[in-house]
This record gives C-alpha cells, sequence and structure tokens, in this order.
C-alpha cells in the first residue's frame, strides 16, 4: 500500500495497482488500469453532490477527465462498499 497526500485533506491511496483518492476521509474517485476500454478509460469518480472542496479535489485529481464521456460515474453507495472493503 503506498500513501501520497497530495493536498491537505486529498490522499491518493494506492492498493493492488489501483488508485483510491480521498477527501477527508472520504472515498471520492479513482483508477483501475484494469477497467480501460476502448469505452473507458478506467478513472471513475462519485457523481452526486459533495461540497464544494470535496468537488474541487474530484476535479483537480481528474483534471479535464472529470467531463470525458470515458470516465465512469458512480454512485456514493458504490463508493462507500468500495471504502468499506479496503478496511
Amino acid at each position: 500500500m503506498n500513501l501520497k497526500q497530495l493536498k491537505p485533506n486529498l490522499t491518493l491511496v494506492t492498493l493492488g495497482g489501483v488508485d483510491y483518492l480521498f477527501s477527508y476521509e472520504t472515498l471520492v474517485a479513482g483508477f483501475d488500469l484494469s477497467q480501460v476500454s476502448p469505452e473507458e478509460n478506467g478513472y471513475w469518480f462519485v457523481g452526486e453532490s459533495y461540497s464544494n472542496t470535496t468537488t474541487r479535489h474530484i476535479k483537480y485529481w481528474l483534471e479535464n477527465l472529470y467531463t470525458s464521456p470515458k470516465t465512469t460515474k458512480v454512485s456514493k453507495g458504490a463508493a462507500s462498499l468500495a471504502q468499506e472493503s479496503l478496511v
């Protein structure tokens, strides 16, 4: 496991070759190389509303991929389940 602080309250955790982006203590985005295909770029983020700061964190990490049709939007519930499986 690799832990990297990108900004205050913004942390990237790499586990098993998969990146997980945490804003404060909440999993909000990630990258999985095994999910790369012609239709998907392997990046995902929670598409539901968060605070302004957390939304800025997601956009900062994804940069121009935030609006890409190849970036997958997931629900808060799906991200929460994924976060629970990391513990």
